[in-house]
């Protein structure tokens, strides 16, 4: 624990700085990024304080295959923040090959059968080879996972800071995307929603009191000493709007109080959320104005901060530099044209491709055994009854809501005066094929959340509908009404994830040899949003001699080795 805190002091050295705007004449560091996800907006972030703080000239110029950053998989989601967001996303070795064989629509299951080329594949079959290897290895196993959770927390604690240290406008732009910051509380006392914990939802899980204490135990392990079990009164105090959950999964007793029925239960527990959908875009706008402009070989001024959407990277050109060794000298962009930066600029290329699975294989890169693994988010956006305003005024929450096998990320708050309501999760097996939303995984998982939702606040699917849902099972035609009355956004995309479940950072290989002037921050899975920063960190630590590299970072390299094997 005191190892991610004190790393954490030495990224934040230079965080205190956002308020101080470069003027870029001539820009000599030039980072061009493939992608434009979380992981592109935290490590351009970065880029830009660093550059601050050792007074150096920079361009940022990231590429974007989308026609908008909107349609960006990270601007799609729910993201919850948690430290140990990523440590379950890949199952292990028997226990991978055994949910493969079971359809995702039952409990823990992750096949999909109506879509063609994920079985039998090259890629599935290297993927399950290569997690079944490393499975044999627990005691490897167990430290990894150990030291995921610590760079979880390290990035809980970098996200907290890097809202206290930014300026004012930047703070703007936090407060905007609903960012509640995950955190241990220094002075304890009473609980309050939005001060680093939040409410956790267990339920249809046959003694779910158990799997509340063995998370709460994982979590004081991280140094969160405030987790607690509450009772569905404590619930209420605490959130009004979760009385109706409350009273739907509990009894009373003879007592006079509530207590939870065997298979639900709820958790206080270190917890926040972001908005990536306003965050992203307002981030990149605020970085385009901090940035300036730059004077390029032709005397025409441009802007240090750029992005480029439609701009899909297919192919890098590899030359070798004066030593002898492996770099790019540039991008082939939409298959017919190519980007060959300046010769004035020191240029890393990094690579964040997201979802985009096999990218680093597909350039002729090195890449650990991957797979995609499907994800499905509903989100409504509800009218509010004229006369019922003002008792929602204050609406904000976030969790998670774990069912067996199943975690979904929630965020449910006025909105633009309106019930947004956001949920994300669920996984399937999908091997290197895109989903779509028609297809039957998404369709079922999107009404599974819908029907989730009804359960947690079903006074605000009751508005959305018109009609008392209160206790319904509600159906595919339900989903499809909401849909077409606008209410309703359906979205499905990919988690791009190694073998082994770790992320995948650091220096780029070809034929075993690093290429000297590229990087990458990939493999995230659904954690991208909470380990972006930490991830970040470390990432750069390749090629940033300023950053002091200890054991525990070298365990976090070697892990995340874009070369590895099981």
């Amino acid at each position: 624990m005191k190892k991610a805190l004190f790393l954490c002091g030495l990224f934040m050295q230079y965080v205190s700085i956002y308020s101080q705007t470069p003027s870029c004449l001539q820009a000599d560091d030039h980072l061009i990024i493939v992608g434009s996800g979380i992981a592109a907006a935290v490590e351009s972030l970065c880029a830009y304080v660093d550059s601050v703080v050792h007074n150096t000239l920079l361009k940022i110029t990231i590429l974007e295959k989308s026609s908008s950053i909107d349609q960006s998989p990270a601007t799609q989601i729910a993201p919850s923040l948690t430290a140990d967001e990523i440590v379950s996303v890949v199952p292990r070795g028997a226990a991978l090959i055994e949910k493969s064989q079971i359809l995702f629509s039952e409990p823990n299951g992750i096949r999909v059968d109506d879509v063609p080329g994920i079985h039998g594949s090259a890629v599935t079959q290297r993927f399950q080879e290569q997690a079944e290897v490393y499975s044999l290895d627990d005691v490897g196993h167990q430290q990894r996972s150990q030291d995921l959770l610590l760079l979880g927390k390290m990035s809980m604690d970098m996200w907290q800071q890097l809202y206290i240290n930014a300026d004012d406008e930047l703070q703007a732009i936090f407060k905007a995307s609903n960012f509640n910051p995950c955190y241990e509380s220094q002075f304890g006392g009473d609980r309050n929603l939005h001060q680093g914990y939040r409410i956790d939802l267990i339920f249809n899980i046959a003694d779910a009191a158990v799997r509340a204490e063995g998370m709460k135990a994982d979590y004081t392990k991280l140094g969160y000493e405030q987790c607690a079990i509450l009772t569905p009164a404590q619930v209420t105090v605490l959130d009004p709007s979760l009385a109706q959950f409350c009273k739907d999964h509990s009894t009373i007793h003879v007592d006079g109080f509530a207590q939870w029925n065997n298979d639900s239960v709820a958790l206080w527990r270190p917890g926040g959320c972001l908005d990536a959908s306003v965050f992203i875009p307002r981030l990149y706008e605020y970085l385009q104005k901090k940035m300036g402009i730059f004077v390029d070989e032709f005397g025409v001024e441009c802007n240090c901060f750029q992005i480029h959407c439609s701009a899909d990277v297919t192919g890098v050109e590899f030359g070798l530099n004066d030593d002898g060794q492996s770099i790019l000298k540039g991008l082939q962009i939409n298959h017919d044209q190519m980007l060959y930066p300046s010769s004035q600029d020191a240029v890393t290329y990094l690579f964040c491709p997201g979802q985009s699975v096999g990218t680093l294989h597909s350039f002729g890169f090195s890449e650990p055994a991957y797979s995609g693994f499907a994800g499905a988010v509903l989100k409504l956006t509800i009218d509010i009854p004229e006369d019922r305003f003002d008792d929602v005024a204050m609406f904000n929450h976030y969790m998670e809501l774990h069912q067996q096998g199943i975690v979904l990320a929630w965020q449910a708050r006025l909105k633009n005066n309106k019930i947004f309501i956001a949920v994300g999760g669920t996984k399937a097996f999908y091997g290197d094929q895109i989903p779509n939303k028609d297809q039957a995984f998404a369709v079922n998982r999107n009404i599974l959340q819908l029907n989730v939702i009804n359960n947690v606040l079903p006074e605000f699917v009751s508005w959305a509908f018109g009609r008392d849902t209160h206790g319904q099972i509600l159906t595919e035609q339900d989903l499809y009404d909401l849909e077409a009355a606008g209410i309703a956004q359906r979205w499905v995309g990919l988690r791009g994830v190694a073998y082994d479940g770790f992320p995948t950072i650091g220096h780029v290989y070809k034929d075993g040899q690093p290429v000297m002037n590229a990087r990458c921050t990939t493999h995230l899975g659904s954690g991208g949003v909470s380990f972006a920063p930490a991830v970040a960190y470390m990432s750069r630590a390749v090629f940033n001699p300023a950053l002091q590299i200890d054991e525990f970072v070298q365990r976090i390299l070697a892990y995340g080795n874009s070369a590895r094997q099981a």
